[in-house]
C-alpha cells in the first residue's frame, strides 16, 4: 500500500496450530530465457506480516506488545514461543525463525485438499537502513536475523522467497546513493549491501535446488511502491523527469548490476511500483529510461510488476492496468508479479468483504489470466493492520483473504490471538480462495511443475542431429519441435532426427505439456559448412509445391517447391523418399547414391486421389524420372553423370565424378 509506515511490525495472529518445520528443496520457476513466458500458469502466495513485534487494539492483540504504534498482524507457525532474535548462531536463528508458512498451508488444506502447496511466493520486508539488523517488528533493543536467514527457513518449507528490500534511507545530499552508508552500529554502503544479499541468496539458490536440480528461485524486490516515497517522488507527480527519478533509476541499476554479477540467474530482481494503468505511468522511474528520457540498450530488470487493491469507482480490471501491461511485460518480454493484492474498502467492514470476494473471483480465475499470460506471479496481502482512510482517520482495515476475521483475545499481552472465518470459526477463510486455487493454471508442489529438457548431437558426417528428449514432470504427453526459429512445429514425436540444408547457427526449440501446463527450452546449434561435402543431393519439384520431403519415412528434410531444379541434400546410400501433402496422396521414390552421384527426380505431380506411386513410370503429365536419364549408359547412369554438367574425375574419389555446386538453370533436351 502507498500509505505504510514501516516502522514496526505487530505481532500476528495464528490459527492455533502448532506444526513443526519440513526440511524440503526450494523451488525453481523458469528464467525467461528457460521459456517461462511460454509456460501456462501463475505462481501464488501471501505476505503473512512481519517478523516479530506486537499488535494493538486497531490490530489482532496485545501479544508481547513492544510498541504502542499500530501496525499489522503476522501469522505464526509457533506463536507460543514467539521471538526472533540475532545470537550469532546460524543454525539456531534459522530454527527460531517463524515464516508462518506451515499454518497457511494447513488453514487452506483444511478447506481444500492439496490448495496448501500451491502457495509457494512468500515475502518479507526489510529496510536496509538497518541491514543486517531489521527496524520492522522489534522485541525493544533486540537485533533481529539478516534477511537471508528468513529466506532460508523458507526455501526449507518448499517456498520461494521473495525479500524486499527499501533503500530509502541510503541518500547523499537529498538524493538516493547506492554507495551511501547505512545506519547499523557496524555501518555498511548500500554497494556492500547489496553485494552481500546477492551472493548469500546465491548460495542459498544453490544448496536449496528444485527438483528438477536447478537452483532454487529468489526473487529480490528493490524500492517495492517507489513512486509514493518522497525521496523519488517530491512533488506527487508521475509526469515529468527530475534528479530524484532519475537517482532511482540510477539506484536500480547499480543494485541490478551487483545482483547479476554475484549470483546466478535464479537470483530475480523485481521492479514494483504501487498501481499503474499506462506505461507514461511509469516511465520516468523505468531503470531503462537514460537521463535523457531515451531507452537504453538494456532494461536492468527481470520482474515488472505493482501493488493492486481495488477500491470503489478505482480500477477494478486487468483491462484498466492494460497500458502498463502491455509495454513493460508483452512488449519487453518481462514476467509480470502483483507485490501485493486484497481489496481496500477504507475500514467499511462490508465495503471489504465485497471487494475482497470480487477480487478473488476475478483475479484467481484462468479466464481472466489467460488473456495476460505475461502475468506470473500473485501474492496477497494478509494482514489485518492500522492505517489512514481517505479522511486521514486511523482505522482497522482488513486485508485478510475474505472472510477472514480475527480475535484479539481482549487486547492479552500473553495470549495469541487467532484468526477465523466470520461463516466458521473453525477455520481460517472462507471456501472461496482455496476453491480458486485448485485450478490447475495455479502451480504448486501438488502438480509439479514441468522442465522442458534434451540432449543434441550432431553427426560427424552429415548437417544431420539427433534430439532426445529428457525433459523432466509428470504426465508429458506432448511434444513439439521447432528446428529453424520460425516459431512454428516441424515434428511432433518425443525424439527426433533432422538434416539442415545449408550451414550456419538454428535454435531449436523443445515444448512439453502435459495437458495442464507446458514449458519450454531452446539451444542454438552450430552447423559447420565443412559438413556441407559430405552428403548427395537430389532434385525434386512438386504440383502443388510445400509437399514434406522425408528420408526413410523418419526425418523430414525440407518442402518442395515448384521449381524441380531445387536441390535438397540427402544421406547417401540406399534410401526411399516420400513426398507428403495434406489432402494427396503421399508419392514414394527410391534413390541409390554415394557422393558425387545426384538424382534428378524431376517435376512430380501429387494426385488428391489417396493413391500412392511408385517411382516407375510418367506421373501423371509430369517429367518421367526415368526420362532424364534416357541417352545415358548403363555406366554413366551408374555413376551419376548427367550430360550438360561438365564434370571431370578427382582421384580423392575412386574415380567419381565431383558435381559442382553451381548447376545449370535448365538441364539439356535429353
Amino acid at each position: 500500500m502507498s500509505n505504510k509506515n514501516y516502522g514496526f511490525f505487530l505481532l500476528l495472529c495464528s490459527i492455533g496450530l502448532i506444526i513443526s518445520s519440513a526440511s524440503g528443496t526450494g523451488y525453481h520457476i523458469p528464467t525467461v530465457a528457460e521459456g517461462l513466458l511460454n509456460d501456462t500458469g501463475c505462481y501464488i502466495g501471501a505476505y503473512l506480516g512481519g517478523n516479530q513485534g506486537a499488535n494493538n487494539a486497531m490490530c489482532v492483540n496485545y501479544y508481547r506488545k513492544s510498541n504502542n504504534a499500530p501496525y499489522e498482524t503476522q501469522i505464526l507457525d509457533h506463536p507460543l514461543e514467539y521471538g526472533e532474535k540475532k545470537t550469532g548462531n546460524s543454525n539456531e536463528e534459522l530454527k527460531e525463525t517463524d515464516t508462518g508458512i506451515e499454518t497457511f498451508r494447513t488453514a487452506i488444506d483444511v478447506l481444500k485438499p492439496g490448495g496448501g502447496k500451491k502457495q509457494l511466493l512468500f515475502s518479507r520486508y526489510y529496510n536496509l537502513y538497518y541491514y543486517p539488523d531489521n527496524d520492522y517488528g522489534k522485541i525493544p533493543y533486540t537485533e533481529s536475523p539478516a534477511p537471508y536467514i528468513w529466506a532460508e527457513k523458507d526455501l526449507k518449507q518448499n517456498g520461494i522467497p521473495v525479500l524486499v528490500l527499501y533503500p530509502w534511507a541510503l541518500q547523499t545530499n537529498g538524493l538516493l546513493d547506492l554507495t551511501a552508508q547505512n545506519g547499523y552500529h557496524a555501518p555498511m554502503t548500500g554497494v556492500a549491501i547489496i553485494t552481500e544479499i546477492a551472493q548469500k541468496c546465491d548460495a542459498l539458490s544453490k544448496k536449496y535446488a528444485g527438483s528438477n536440480g536447478k537452483p532454487a528461485t529468489i526473487l529480490l524486490c528493490f524500492g517495492l511502491e517507489f513512486n509514493t516515497q518522497k525521496i523519488v517522488n517530491p512533488t506527487g507527480i508521475d509526469a515529468g523527469d527530475n534528479e530524484n527519478k532519475k537517482a532511482w533509476r540510477q539506484m536500480f541499476r547499480s543494485a541490478y548490476t551487483i545482483v547479476r554479477a554475484h549470483a546466478n540467474p535464479s537470483v530475480q530482481m523485481v521492479w514494483a511500483g504501487n498501481i499503474a494503468q499506462t506505461k507514461n505511468d511509469r516511465i520516468f522511474y523505468w531503470p531503462g529510461t537514460d537521463d535523457n528520457g531515451n531507452q537504453m540498450a538494456e532494461d536492468f530488470v527481470d520482474w515488472v510488476g505493482m501493488t493492486w487493491y481495488p477500491w470503489k469507482n478505482g480500477p477494478t480490471t486487468l483491462d484498466d492496468l492494460a497500458g502498463f501491461y502491455n509495454y513493460y511485460a508483452r512488449d519487453r518480454n518481462h514476467p509480470m508479479i502483483f507485490m501485493e493484492t486484497s481489496a481496500d474498502g477504507n475500514g467499511i467492514s462490508a465495503d471489504e468483504l465485497s471487494l475482497k470476494n470480487n477480487q478473488v473471483t476475478y483475479l484467481y480465475n484462468k479466464n481472466t489470466l489467460q488473456k495476460y499470460p505475461n502475468i506470473k506471479g500473485i501474492i496477497w496481502f494478509n494482514v489485518i493492520k492500522g492505517e489512514d482512510n481517505t479522511n486521514q482517520q486511523l482505522v482497522t482495515k482488513n486485508f485478510l483473504i475474505p472472510d477472514g476475521n480475527w480475535n484479539n483475545q481482549g487486547e492479552s499481552t500473553s495470549i495469541p490471538g487467532f484468526v477465523y472465518s466470520t461463516s466458521n470459526q473453525n477455520v481460517m477463510m472462507s471456501s472461496l480462495y482455496p476453491n480458486a486455487v485448485m485450478d490447475p493454471y495455479f502451480i504448486g508442489f501438488s502438480g509439479p511443475s514441468l522442465s522442458a529438457d534434451f540432449n543434441l548431437m550432431i553427426h560427424e558426417d552429415s548437417m544431420r542431429i539427433t534430439c532426445t528428449d529428457t525433459s523432466t514432470g509428470q504426465g508429458i504427453n506432448s511434444w513439439k519441435w521447432d528446428v529453424n526459429g520460425d516459431t512454428k512445429p516441424d515434428y511432433y514425436t518425443q525424439n527426433i532426427t533432422h538434416r539442415y540444408q545449408s550451414p550456419g547457427k538454428y535454435p531449436i526449440t523443445l515444448i512439453v505439456s502435459n495437458g495442464i501446463q507446458t514449458h519450454s527450452t531452446t539451444k542454438m546449434v552450430t552447423i559447420p559448412s565443412g559438413y556441407l561435402e559430405r552428403d548427395c543431393y537430389i532434385f525434386i519439384g512438386s504440383i502443388p509445391s510445400k509437399a514434406e520431403i522425408w528420408v526413410d519415412d523418419r526425418e523430414k528434410i525440407g518442402v518442395t517447391t515448384s521449381n524441380m531444379m531445387t536441390r535438397y541434400l540427402v544421406p547417401g546410400g540406399a534410401r526411399t523418399i516420400t513426398l507428403r501433402k495434406d489432402g494427396y496422396a503421399p508419392w514414394t521414390g527410391t534413390y541409390s547414391l554415394k557422393w558425387p552421384q545426384v538424382r534428378y527426380f524431376g517435376q512430380i505431380k501429387l494426385k488428391s486421389e489417396p493413391k500412392s506411386f511408385s517411382e516407375s513410370g510418367v506421373h501423371d503429365g509430369g517429367v518421367a524420372n526415368e526420362a532424364l536419364m534416357t541417352g545415358i549408359s548403363r555406366e554413366q547412369k551408374a555413376q551419376g553423370i548427367i550430360p550438360g554438367i561438365d564434370s571431370k574425375p578427382d582421384s580423392g574419389n575412386d574415380g567419381l565424378v565431383i558435381i559442382p555446386d553451381s548447376l545449370p538453370v535448365s538441364i539439356p533436351s535429353l
